[in-house]
């Protein structure tokens, strides 16, 4: 069993627990050993990292996480439920966002009706009847979720062209638009897989930002794939680091960053 000191600084006092946690978590692939008993948890507020080398079990455990693959064994624990058994569509529910190492995205939707899919599954009330006749409290959930996305555009910097095609849109932009689409429905808990793929310097300093402010103002959970080592290394409040699907060490950037143990699995240094 791999254990892993998981306190955060940044909780609440009266936090009743982490926005995420998983325990003891193994997967297997026939005769291969993808992860073995990991666990770490994630507080709402914080941003930390899972960093590794190719190969380390990094998009399985996102996989675990987000309800694509069961484990073998283990727990995953969302928002204090156990999720382990339950599908995607629950835990994105419960508050449980992802966005991909490729972008996903209705290219012949604008900008603005992307994200607005993300608040669809709440339905407008009153069923085909209000739809046909326009009740007063559709239009006023209509107005509530176009000002809600109105929002988060503003946030991801992305007002400016509401109007477009999604599909027309350069990749930097594009991964603003899937990040604004993550957070319109109020996440507790956000996986990001490789966000800085693509981007340079200046998308990512930008979309750095962002993450800063939806942890801060959203008091959202966000668990962060990256192989950007700086990135990772200046957004992130705690790391986790796996080597051959197993938890190596975990600790404040700093100490990723010394440890020599990280260096020779993760560096390729002796």
């Amino acid at each position: 069993m791999t254990a892993v000191d998981c306190e955060f600084d940044g909780a609440p006092a009266n936090d009743p627990g982490p926005a995420l946690s998983l325990t003891d978590v193994t997967v297997r692939f026939g005769g291969i050993t993808a992860l073995e008993d990991v666990s770490l948890s994630v507080e709402a507020g914080e941003v930390r990292g899972l960093i590794g080398p190719n190969g380390a079990g990094k998009t399985t455990l996102f996989d675990v996480i987000s309800g694509v693959r069961a484990p073998d064994s283990g727990r995953v624990i969302l928002a204090g439920e156990d999720v382990t058994r339950r599908s995607s569509i629950s835990r994105s529910r419960l508050g449980l966002r992802r966005t991909f190492q490729r972008v996903q995205a209705f290219g012949w939707l604008t900008v603005e009706d992307n994200v607005l899919t993300a608040l669809e599954w709440h339905g407008g009330g009153g069923g085909l009847a209000a739809d046909l006749v326009s009740l007063p409290t559709r239009r006023r959930r209509e107005r509530e979720r176009r000002a809600r996305v109105a929002e988060v555009l503003e946030l991801c910097g992305l007002t400016a062209m509401r109007g477009e095609l999604a599909g027309s849109l350069p990749i930097g932009l594009a991964r603003m638009m899937e990040l604004a689409r993550a957070i319109v429905d109020r996440p507790r808990v956000l996986l990001l897989d490789e966000p800085t793929s693509g981007l340079d310097e200046t998308e990512a300093t930008r979309l750095g930002e962002r993450i800063q402010a939806i942890r801060r103002d959203e008091a959202c959970a966000v668990l962060l794939v990256e192989h950007d080592v700086g990135f990772v290394m200046q957004h992130c409040d705690r790391i986790v680091v796996l080597d051959l699907g197993q938890v190596l060490t975990v600790g404040a950037p700093h100490e990723v960053q010394s440890n020599p143990a990280v260096r020779a699995a993760y560096l390729g240094e002796d």
